[in-house]
């Protein structure tokens, strides 16, 4: 157990590297982080915090969806 505690210690590290150390999950918010041999998904739904690690890599499509395409977008602009 002490292993996974520190593996979503880690992912939340990572979500603190990007969004700030301030930056809170809001209700409905998810994020996933790639380990070496498996994945991370977190989520806060109800106030209650979800975590699901699914074993393997995950597989890459090379494909872009319309519905996030502009909020990568916007997330490119603030970087300029």
């Amino acid at each position: 157990m002490e292993e996974l505690d520190r593996a979503i210690a880690l992912a939340f590290e990572e979500f603190h590297k990007e969004f700030g150390e301030d930056e809170k999950l809001e209700d409905g918010d998810e994020f996933v982080t790639v380990f070496n041999n498996c994945c991370l998904i977190i989520s806060l739904e109800d106030k209650k915090l979800t975590t699901k690690f699914i074993a393997g890599k995950p597989y890459k499509v090379d494909m872009t969806l319309s519905i996030y395409e502009e909020a990568e977008n916007e997330d490119c602009k603030s970087n300029d």
